[in-house]
Formats: structure tokens, sequence, C-alpha cells
């Protein structure tokens, strides 16, 4: 899969998670409040994937980029949440690659 990014938004990147995730964080209310963590592009089985995971407090879901699907969560968010996580990630796929762009995996291995 080749990722296009013709497309763009804007997200605000607050700040770097560690050198292979990058952190967003998006708020509809302060109780509502959640990051958006998501990794580099990586392989898996041949394709390009980024890992995508919300967080709210102890809560969490976990989804991908291309399938914009949440494949796993802690138990904390509601049905509605979850299908809100699969929208974002849906509309907002062009800045998460754009975000995951910027990891370098081999930079953050080899500066240790």
């Amino acid at each position: 899969m080749n990722f296009n990014t013709e497309k763009r938004q804007t997200v605000s990147k607050t700040k770097k998670a560690s050198p292979v995730e990058t952190e967003l964080s998006v708020t509809a209310s302060k109780q509502d409040a959640w990051n958006v963590i998501c990794s580099g592009i990586l392989r898996k089985n041949g394709e390009k994937i980024i890992y995508v995971r919300f967080e709210r407090g102890a809560d969490y879901a976990e989804g991908s980029i291309p399938e914009a699907k949440i494949t796993s969560h802690s138990g904390g968010f509601t049905d509605e949440e979850l299908e809100q996580f699969e929208s974002y990630l849906s509309e907002n796929r062009f800045e998460i690659i754009e975000q995951a762009r910027t990891i370098n995996l081999f930079k953050s291995i080899t500066e240790r």
C-alpha cells in the first residue's frame, strides 16, 4: 500500500511521546480529553501499517491505519466512543500518516 498524503488537515502535535511514537491531544471537553499515540510506519505481512492508541486516564483503545478499525480496548469506553475513534482514524488518516512519517525508527535505535 502506498500512503497518499494529498488531502491534509491540521492536527496539532503536543509532544514527542518517545523516539518511536508521537502523541496528539484531542479535547472534546475537559472530562472527555483523550490522547492519540501513533507508531511509525511499520510493515506487517508485507503491508504498511501504523498502530494508533487512544488513551483517557487508564482507559485505552487500539487500532490501526489503513484499516481504521479498533482492534482492542480496555473496556472503559462506550460503543459510541469506539465508533468515534474509528471515525477519527478514517477522517484523520492523512494527518496520522504524516505524524508517523516523522518518526525515524532507525535513528532512535542508533542514538541509544
